[in-house]
């Protein structure tokens, strides 16, 4: 699984959702926060306030746990008490609002992306499943479960989940890039659910992910989505060595050109560095070596250090391994 596709599938349930406001659980489930003066929605809004803050307590917490004990692991008992105190008392206010608003579909949403925060998975389910079939026409039900069923299984519940998303709002890219993401790294049940082949699936893939950037054209993570999609794309097998010399020349040349485009729009120059690597695996995959170890011997910024030395040593060994001492 190539590196950033790798992280993809465990941030579909917290990334997947358009965002309406700051607010991280409006971030985490679509739910927007009606100005409306409404007691119930009032109610409604206070809870969804008290949980946000509730998991900033406990980030900061953590945080200045990590800064004194150095990220010393596991949490001490008293810390892990305090914020299991702090999490019963947002539980209980969302339970106590369900009893008296049990077909409120927002208060389900947001209750099943609490649960998820703190750990409860089946409750989390449970919560976006009753959202889904009180409103089945909010697409953020159908999104948060697509990604959930995507992440835990079954997956081939996914694909279903993440079409009813985009029918429901099609002009939401989130939804098709997560669904086209699902589809690359799940490539046997998308054959089986879509009826077609491999070559079908990647073409399904990247009709998703170039319907998702005509919605977002700034979108970096989406073209680098889209771009190491190419990593898994196999050439045609041929009728003749030339033939599938080709088909090789052809895929470097498109998996190059989709990592200019996400160049192109990277938002800083820790993403571009990171892009040039990717310049280098494909350039050392087509033989050209001194373009290879140029984008290297370019990457300075310490996050990419690792794999850019890996990348040189890699390269080292393939322009030893070609070379004419090394032939006799």
């Amino acid at each position: 699984m190539s590196d950033l596709l790798a992280g993809a599938l465990s941030v579909l349930l917290s990334t997947n959702q358009p965002a309406a406001l700051s607010n991280l659980v409006v971030q985490q489930t679509g739910v927007p926060l009606s100005a409306t003066n409404d007691p119930v929605e009032v109610e409604f809004r206070a809870i969804v306030q008290a949980d946000d803050k509730a998991r900033d307590e406990v980030d900061q917490w953590v945080d200045e746990y990590d800064q004194v004990s150095g990220g010393k692991r596991p949490l001490p008992v008293e810390l892990n008490r305090k914020i299991e105190t702090n999490y019963d008392a947002i539980r209980h206010r969302y339970d106590d609002f369900i009893l008296t608003h049990t077909n409120h579909a927002k208060v389900h949403l947001a209750y099943g992306s609490f649960l998820g925060e703190i750990g409860d998975v089946p409750g989390m389910e449970t919560e976006w499943e009753t959202a889904r079939r009180i409103d089945p026409k909010d697409p953020a039900a159908w999104n948060n479960l697509a990604g959930f069923y995507a992440h835990d299984g079954p997956v081939e519940k996914a694909f279903p989940y993440f079409e009813k998303a985009i029918e429901l709002n099609p002009k939401e890219p989130e939804y098709r890039h997560s669904l086209g993401t699902v589809v690359f790294l799940f490539r046997k049940d998308a054959a089986i659910y879509y009826h077609t082949n491999e070559t079908g699936v990647f073409n399904k893939a990247f009709e998703l992910y170039h319907s998702a950037m005509a919605l977002s054209p700034g979108n970096f993570k989406l073209a680098a989505d889209v771009a190491q999609t190419w990593y898994g794309v196999k050439p045609d097998r041929g009728d003749s060595e030339e033939a599938r010399k080709l088909a090789q020349e052809k895929i470097v040349i498109n998996g190059l050109r989709a990592w200019t485009n996400a160049y192109t729009i990277a938002p800083d120059d820790e993403d571009r560095q990171g892009v040039l690597l990717h310049y280098a695996r494909w350039q050392m995959a087509a033989g050209r070596y001194n373009e290879a170890r140029a984008n290297l011997l370019a990457v300075t910024n310490e996050t990419h250090l690792a794999m850019r030395d890996r990348l040189m040593h890699s390269l080292t060994n393939r322009e030893t391994a070609t070379s004419p001492e090394t032939a006799k």
